[in-house]
């Protein structure tokens, strides 16, 4: 059954999940969860929810880029209901689903903050890294909702960043507490530090997930501690790199996830 069917079939009141009314309620806040996961397997990304407590209807859309995931389903779906019910499937290939969920009852939702409403199940299309967005859209499905008194809601969202680490890339490596990156994840700043028991010339260097190099700086290192703060407008955009720090020794390497300011 598709959302439209479904809607038909509901009571009357619950059509104002679809409406925009003159009254405003609670705030709800939706977000999608960041994911770094390996490409090669199925990966499952969660989309949770705040202030669903007293909400009686709502309905959203989420998007991704359909060259990177291919949708494979949807799963732990904390409501009842089913795909087939209360997801609209209408355009997948082009990386959309949409969600309905209304309570006949009329009682409310009652879920704690934070829940996770269902997940989208991927399987990326490609073994080379990549970062991409799982973000909220207006189709198929435009965002509304309604709480238990008749209230349009006031909602806010915030979009996802999936990490897929390939076997091309710059993988995890061993921590070395010589050299450390903190804040991580960052917003607007990135501070490194290093701890070495020799002085030398250095390079810090900026690299995608796949190595490719994005920006250098060229340092002197001191004996003993240090530390070099990297500004977020540094970095190509939000997501996942490495810093690599390159001395007449060694390479040391430090994984960051730049985030988007709120």
């Amino acid at each position: 059954m598709n959302i439209p069917t479904l809607l038909w079939r509901t009571p009357g009141v619950v059509l104002f999940v679809l409406m925009l009314l003159p009254l405003t309620g609670q705030n709800a806040n939706f977000f999608v969860e960041d994911l770094t996961a390996e490409t090669g397997g199925p990966i499952s990304v969660n989309v949770r929810a705040n202030g669903m407590s007293s909400l009686v209807g709502i309905q959203f859309s989420v998007n991704w880029d359909p060259e990177v995931l291919e949708y494979t389903g949807v799963s732990n779906i904390v409501l009842e209901g089913a795909p087939e019910q209360n997801f609209n499937r209408t355009q997948l290939d082009s990386g959309r689903i949409g969600y309905l969920e209304a309570d006949l009852s009329l009682l409310g939702f009652d879920l704690p903050d934070s829940v996770v409403l269902f997940s989208l199940d991927f399987m990326p299309r490609t073994n080379n890294s990549e970062v991409t967005e799982i973000s909220f859209g207006e189709i198929p499905l435009r965002f509304s909702g309604m709480d238990v008194a008749n209230n349009r809601i006031d909602t806010l969202t915030a979009n996802g960043t999936l990490t897929l680490e390939g076997t091309s890339s710059v993988r995890a490596f061993a921590e070395d507490p010589r050299f450390s990156v903190s804040p991580n994840p960052f917003t607007r700043f990135v501070r490194v530090k290093t701890k070495l028991n020799y002085a030398s010339p250095a390079t810090l260097e900026i690299l995608d997930l796949s190595g490719r190099l994005l920006s250098t700086r060229k340092l002197h290192l001191a004996a003993g501690n240090s530390d070099t703060e990297v500004q977020a407008k540094e970095f190509p955009g939000q997501g996942a790199y490495i810093i690599r720090l390159v001395t007449d020794r060694e390479q040391l390497h430090r994984k960051v996830i730049l985030h988007a300011i709120d």
